[in-house]
């Protein structure tokens, strides 16, 4: 009665939330299907195993892996679900057919499940033997048992046994035969079964029991077989490699380590890492990797003999938690070591104290020289002719002075492992681009569509060698406009101007990072760069310095204004404005203010705000790539930036009216125009990471002596060097013009509106003028814009910013990222949840959040999904209608 009861219960509940579910979730997905006939397995009629689908036992039925059949009349041969994989083998070992093994053989195959079915232990452990199944059920029930034991006992010694899962179905009664207090699960345990399974003719149960079986039994032995994969792979690579806890003692040494180090096993385990490796600014590694950022640098390892191997490492963390980190992988660049060095020879450095080199004498026996000796010595004797010729040389550069001294390191007496390090750094010098961006290989962030913009920003031009493409004529960039006559008479004046009070406290705070410049842009009706340039420059005291009147000046941002194409979304007037501003504020630095002399403060500000004056709203490579006026006359070279830096000076010099250097000295007037030329170049990517390397080496260097308790955080002597005075420039102008990232939120989500509308028409122009898509992925129907945003932070943003941080001490700009580094995060990986409050309380709605996440539905991807969230009022900003 108690039986009948919770049935009718069940069956009563099932009725009512199939009622319910009809309504509210869409049955057309086989996930769902799944899983109530998981749950409500009773509300589909009873399985009927009919003699056309009766089983051959003989013989392994391959008919039954799939059911092909997709009729109305033989709906129940249709899979269940694609969630658990079809892959899986099963073998049924019964003496018997009866019901049993017909369920069983049917719920297998309506999983997607191969079955075979054998009858004794023979056709069993020969079965096995041809196909390796991942579960064996073998019947135990009654008499069978002692069969059942001797089938388990085969086929786990069968040599092709490795994780297969052995289970036996015993009777219900089978755990109430044994004794009062004895564990009769034990015994099935030592004969070898994995676990039990109860005799069951109901097909819902025997489902939920077969993927319970593949998920807590089949699926870890699948990921154990792969991470044992990995680990071998691990153990058995030629670089070095280091496991340790976050404390730095070690878990793990792979097998080259011995070779390399000459240290057992068993003596490197459990010590701290520093007893083997030393590194001068540990602690400054420390504080990086424990933050979750990688780190890379030439590390001094200690060998058994006590000499030291120089190896470039990279340390990666890793956390098992979302916290912090809770492992560090090291791991060695030892390759070239173990492909040129022989560990076990008994004259090997490897294994010997170093030893005096003796001259050969030319009677004694020589063996036979491997190529790799042959090789090494071609390489010795190209080394001394092109030592040669160097030292031969009329003229010699600093870097072939390095190389000079870097080749007469290597003697005789230097051990080869030495030796192949000094020729890799030589090798590395002699290539042109010492600073060439390239996105490492390895990183963990791989993204298409960051990789896309990226790899797009840092590309350069095409080279010469390249192919070129033909094709119709693209945009073209417009002409200079002429200067009009009777410009003193323009509306465009601002001297004396009384305009609404909304813009005159706008300007006050011009100098402020969350400056509104949206806001000043419809004030303004599109004139943002003159009325903020004029502030901006008066509070400079640009005229005074120029020796020139303010007329001047404003006529000055007047054309230049007029010469930044409206039409652009993003490379207009506006973010000469934006640029102008951050470079105001970031001249309020006292560092700043320390390195720059008051021509040097005008001449940035002249770059700002002329820095893409003309710009066509595409790029370089794009210009390039449709063989443009602008590339052909640039040769490909820095484009776009040449021609933003001559037309500065085109449109200046062209009318005493707007000459702002008219009364400058020849040599003042060359040094202002070497600083603006100087800047505006600077602002090509493709110079980023050289940039970026010269100036973190700059902030490296510390003054003061540690002696006496004093350390200045930067070296100002070097700094005001006039290169470095140069390089400090550049990166001031760098960080403004891309500080979108760095601004309020509400800003950035605008300017990434922008330069993402500009991105999507160059490619939509690009596959109409059937140009190489320079990126693809920014499709604007299938482009993720947080993603985006995410990559180019994480890859050009954030190390420029925190470096720019910690000189000029502008903590905002840090703060401002990081916060928008997560919520575009949150915006890449929010899941909308439109349901009603009913099916919150019913038990259907942790069924319908999973299938939510599997799907990964995103609130924020397109540019009308950008649109919305700007609807939001902490995200409003001030635009044209």
């Amino acid at each position: 009665m108690v039986e009948k009861r919770k049935s009718t219960q069940v069956r009563i509940f099932i009725d009512k939330n199939i009622e319910f579910q009809q309504e509210k979730v869409p049955w057309s997905k086989p996930w769902y299907n799944w899983i109530f006939d998981v749950m409500c397995g009773s509300v589909r009629k009873k399985w009927q195993a009919s003699k056309s689908n009766k089983m051959n036992v003989q013989e392994p039925l391959p008919t039954l892996e799939l059911a092909t059949r997709k009729g109305p009349q033989d709906i129940e041969d249709y899979p269940l679900t694609n969630s658990v994989p079809s892959l899986v083998k099963i073998l049924l070992v019964f003496p018997k057919d009866d019901q049993q093994m017909d369920v069983l053989a049917t719920t297998s195959r309506r999983l997607g499940w191969s079955v075979s079915v054998a009858k004794d232990r023979e056709k069993a452990v020969e079965y096995f033997q041809n196909r390796g199944h991942e579960l064996i059920i073998v019947d135990h029930r009654g008499q069978r048992a002692a069969e059942a034991d001797s089938i388990c006992r085969a086929i786990r010694s069968s040599p092709v046994y490795h994780n297969s899962v052995i289970i036996a179905l015993v009777k219900k009664s089978y755990f109430m035969y044994g004794e009062k207090d004895k564990i009769v699960a034990l015994d099935l345990l030592e004969t070898g079964f994995n676990r039990a399974l109860m005799e069951c003719s109901h097909e819902g149960i025997l489902i939920n029991e077969l993927v319970g079986i593949y998920t807590s039994a089949l699926l870890p032995r699948t990921q154990l077989a792969a991470a044992s994969a990995l680990y071998l792979a691990l153990d058995r690579c030629r670089d070095m490699v280091h496991v340790t806890n976050d404390k730095h003692i070690i878990q793990f040494v792979n097998k080259i380590t011995e070779k390399l180090l000459g240290y057992r096993t068993s003596e490197m385990m459990e010590i701290n890492i520093r007893e083997l490796v030393h590194y001068d600014n540990f602690v400054v590694m420390e504080q990086q990797i424990s933050r979750g950022r990688e780190f890379e640098g030439n590390m001094n390892c200690r060998r058994k003999n006590n000499q030291m191997l120089t190896i470039n490492c990279r340390v990666i963390p890793f956390c098992t938690t979302l916290k912090k980190p809770t492992h560090y992988i090291y791991i060695y660049d030892t390759t070239y070591l173990s492909e040129n060095i022989d560990p076990q020879s008994p004259m090997s450095p490897f294994n010997v104290p170093m030893q005096p080199q003796f001259p050969k004498v030319a009677s004694l026996p020589t063996t036979p020289r491997r190529p790799s000796d042959v090789k090494s010595s071609i390489a010795d004797d190209f080394r001394r002719s092109s030592l040669q010729k160097l030292h031969s040389m009329q003229l010699e550069a600093p870097i072939t002075k390095v190389i000079i001294l870097l080749s007469n390191l290597i003697t005789e007496s230097t051990s080869p492992e030495t030796a192949a390090q000094i020729d890799k750094a030589i090798e590395m010098l002699k290539t042109s681009e010492l600073y060439a961006p390239y996105i490492k290989e390895d990183r963990t962030y791989k993204d298409p569509v960051a990789t896309d913009l990226v790899g797009a920003l840092l590309a350069s031009p095409r080279r010469p060698w390249e192919s070129r493409r033909s094709s119709a004529d693209s945009e073209r960039i417009s002409n200079i406009r002429t200067l009009t006559t009777g410009m003193s008479n323009s509306r465009m004046q601002i001297k004396g101007f009384r305009g609404p009070q909304e813009i005159a406290e706008i300007l006050d705070r011009c100098l402020e990072w969350n400056f509104d410049i949206f806001k000043l842009e419809v004030l303004t009706d599109r004139r943002p760069l003159l009325f903020l340039g004029m502030t901006i420059m008066n509070l400079y005291r640009v005229p005074a310095r120029l020796n020139c009147d303010e007329k001047t000046v404003q006529n000055w941002l007047t054309v230049l204004e007029m010469n930044y194409r409206s039409q652009n979304c993003y490379h207009n007037s506006t973010h000469a404005a934006d640029v102008l501003q951050a470079t105001a504020r970031f001249m309020q630095s006292e560092r700043i203010k320390q390195v720059l002399e008051p021509l040097d403060e005008v001449s940035a500000l002249i770059a700002s705000a002329a820095h893409d004056v003309d710009h066509p709203g595409k790029s370089s490579q794009f210009l390039c790539n449709a063989d443009d006026k602008l590339a052909i006359l640039y040769n490909d070279i820095s484009v776009l930036e040449s021609h933003h830096a001559a037309l500065t000076f085109k449109l200046t010099l062209t009318d005493d009216k707007v000459n702002i250097f008219k009364n400058l000295e020849r040599d003042t007037y060359k040094h202002v125009r070497q600083t603006v030329v100087d800047m505006i170049l600077a602002t090509e990517m493709t110079k980023h990471f050289e940039h970026l390397a010269r100036f973190m080496n700059l902030c490296s260097l510390k003054a003061g002596d540690p002696a006496d308790g004093y350390v200045d955080a930067v070296d100002m002597t070097a700094v005001l060097q006039p290169e470095n005075v140069a390089l400090v420039k550049r990166m001031m102008i760098k960080c403004a013009d891309v500080s979108n990232p760095t601004r309020p939120m509400k800003d950035c989500v605008e300017w990434t509106r922008r330069i993402a509308e500009e991105y999507f028409t160059q490619t939509d122009q690009e596959k109409q003028l059937k140009l190489p898509v320079l990126m693809p992925m920014f499709d604007r129907q299938t482009c993720s814009i947080p993603k985006s945003q995410i990559g180019f932070i994480d890859f050009i943003i954030n190390d420029m910013i925190e470096a720019w941080d910690a000189f000029i001490d502008m903590p905002e700009m840090v703060g401002y990222m990081r916060q928008n580094y997560e919520r575009w995060k949150e915006y890449n990986v929010r899941v909308y949840l439109y349901h009603s409050k009913t099916l919150f309380r019913s038990y259907l709605y942790n069924i319908v959040f999973l299938d939510l996440i599997f799907k990964q539905e995103k609130g924020v991807t397109t540019l009308q999904d950008i649109e919305k969230l700007q609807m939001l009022p902490e995200l409003h900003i001030h635009r044209f209608a």
